[in-house]
C-alpha cells in the first residue's frame, strides 16, 4: 500500500551551526495512509506543531523530504504549493482564524471564491456544509456573535470547501469548553469514519488518543514511540517501532496514552503483584513511579508499603513489605547496570570526535554566531571542510576566502564577498592567537 503522506529525515533547525542552534524536529520518518486518523501527541514544545506545519507546507524544513501522494513538496514552486494546499489540505487552527468583519457564510465562501469558483456553486456548497454541521441558521452571524464551538465548526466547514482528502488540526479544541470540544472531536471522527478523510491531529490531551488509528508520541523534537490503537481496525498493519522491552510494547498498545515512565511503572507493578485488589495495585503503581523518578527514597518506599492502607499506604505486613522492596531494588539495580552497559557499547560504536573535529566545530560556531543570515546543511558541510583544510594547512588563506564566496553549485559555500572576507579575517585572528 502506497502512503498518502511520507516524510524522510525531516528536520527543522533554527540558527543552524550557531551556538544557539535549536531543533524543533529532528530526523522524523513516518508514513500515513489514506483514511487514517493520526495523532501527534506530546507536551508543549515537543515539535508536534512544527511537524504538522512541515506536512502542510507552511514550514520549510531545514533538511529532509515530505511527499504527499508521491509529490515531493520540497521541489514544488510557490504556485504549485498553493495548489497542493488548496486541493489536498484543509487546515483547522486552535484560534479559528475567522475574519471578524465577515459573517459566517462569507468566511466559509471566501477561499472558494478566491479560487475562481462561481458564486452560485460556492453558496450552494457552503450552505450544504453549514447545514451538515448544524450551523446553517447562523450563516448571517459574525464571529463575535458565535460561541467558541460554533466558530470552530465554521472553520472546519471552511477547510472542507475544496473537499480535501487531508484535514490537519492543530489543537482544534484547545480554546473550547468540554461540551463544545466533544462536539468538534465527534465531527472530526465522523469525517474520518464516514467520509474517509485522513485526519492528522495535534494534541497534548491523552483523553483523545483512543479516537486515532495510530499515535506518534513526541518528545524533544523526535518520535519516541508509535502506538496502534487496539480498539480500531488498522488501515494498514504497521510494524511497531523497536523498543528495548516487548513487555513495554505490549502495555503501550493497551495503554497508548501512558508515558514511558508510566509504562515502566505499570510493567514493574504487574511483575510484583497479581493478587492485590485494584485500588492497592493503582496505589502501588503510583509509589513505584515516584521511586523510579527519584521522588521518594528506597526507605520511603518501604515505609509506604508498610503503612496502613486507611492512612495512605499499602498495608503490607513487614515481611511482605520487605519482600516487595527487595524485588524492586533488585530489578531497578539490574536495569541501571544494563543501561550503563548499553551506554558503554554505544560509546564504543560511535565515532570518537577527534581533537581536530572539535576545533573545526568551535571555529565554525565562532564564525556563525555573529552571522545574521540563514545557512543550509550543504553550506555547513562545505564550511567545516574548508576550515579543516585551513587548520591542516592544505588550504591557503586566499583560497579559503574565495571558496567562502563561491556559489554552492561551483563547489563553494555561497556566502557574499563581504561575509567571506569577514569570516576569513576572524578565522586568521583566532588561529594567530591559538599558537604559542
Amino acid at each position: 500500500m502506497t502512503p498518502l503522506i511520507k516524510t524522510e529525515n525531516l528536520s527543522v533547525i533554527y540558527n543552524l551551526g550557531k551556538s544557539s542552534e535549536t531543533s524543533a524536529i529532528l530526523d522524523i520518518n513516518l508514513e500515513i495512509y489514506y483514511g487514517e486518523y493520526i495523532i501527534f501527541y506530546g507536551p508543549s514544545g515537543c515539535g508536534k506543531s512544527s511537524l504538522l506545519y512541515c506536512i502542510s507546507g507552511m514550514e520549510t524544513p531545514t533538511k529532509g523530504k515530505v511527499w504527499i501522494q508521491g509529490r515531493d513538496l520540497t521541489l514544488l514552486s510557490s504556485k504549485e504549493m498553493v495548489e497542493v494546499r488548496r486541493l489536498w489540505l484543509g487546515m483547522i487552527f486552535q484560534a479559528y482564524n475567522l475574519i471578524p468583519t465577515l459573517n459566517v457564510l462569507d468566511n466559509v465562501c471566501l477561499p472558494h471564491q478566491l479560487g475562481g469558483f462561481q458564486k452560485g456553486s460556492t453558496l450552494t456548497k457552503a450552505e450544504s456544509l453549514l447545514k451538515k454541521f448544524g450551523i446553517l441558521g447562523l450563516k448571517k452571524h459574525f464571529p463575535s456573535e458565535l460561541s467558541g464551538g460554533q466558530q470552530q465548526r465554521t472553520s472546519i466547514v471552511r477547510a472542507l470547501m475544496y473537499n480535501p482528502q487531508i484535514l490537519l488540526a492543530d489543537e482544534p479544541v484547545g480554546n473550547l469548553d468540554s461540551e463544545s470540544a466533544k462536539i468538534v472531536m465527534d465531527l472530526l471522527e465522523e469525517l474520518n469514519q464516514r467520509d474517509k478523510k485522513t485526519i492528522i491531529l495535534v494534541t497534548h490531551e491523552p483523553r483523545y488518543l483512543n479516537r486515532a488509528h495510530r499515535v506518534y508520541h513526541m518528545k524533544d523534537g523526535k518520535i519516541i514511540r508509535e502506538v496502534a490503537n487496539p480498539g480500531k481496525t488498522p488501515i494498514r498493519e504497521i510494524e511497531p517501532r523497536k523498543m528495548i522491552s516487548p513487555e513495554l510494547e505490549k502495555l503501550a498498545r493497551v495503554f497508548p496514552h501512558l508515558s514511558h515512565i508510566q509504562l515502566q511503572s505499570k510493567a514493574l507493578t504487574n511483575y510484583l503483584t497479581e493478587s492485590l485488589d485494584v485500588d492497592r495495585v493503582q496505589r502501588l503503581e503510583r509509589f513505584v513511579q515516584e521511586l523510579i523518578l527519584g521522588k521518594i527514597t528506597d526507605e520511603g518506599f518501604y515505609r509506604l508499603l508498610n503503612f496502613p492502607y486507611e492512612e495512605g499506604g499499602i498495608g503490607f505486613y513487614q515481611p511482605t513489605a520487605e519482600k516487595y522492596r527487595v524485588k524492586i531494588r533488585e530489578v531497578l539495580s539490574q536495569a541501571k547496570s544494563l543501561r550503563r552497559e548499553l551506554e558503554k557499547e554505544k560509546e564504543k560504536s560511535e565515532t570518537v570526535i577527534r581533537e581536530l573535529d572539535k576545533s573545526v566545530y568551535f571555529l565554525r560556531r565562532s564564525l556563525l554566531d555573529s552571522y545574521q543570515g540563514q545557512i543550509s546543511f550543504q553550506q555547513l558541510d562545505k564550511l567545516d571542510r574548508f576550515i579543516k583544510g585551513r587548520l591542516l594547512g592544505t588550504l591557503e588563506r586566499k583560497r579559503f576566502q574565495i571558496l567562502l564566496d563561491l556559489p554552492l553549485k561551483d563547489g563553494g559555500v555561497g556566502l557574499n564577498k563581504a561575509t567571506a572576507r569577514r569570516f576569513t579575517r576572524k578565522l586568521e585572528i583566532i588561529l594567530s592567537q591559538s599558537k604559542e
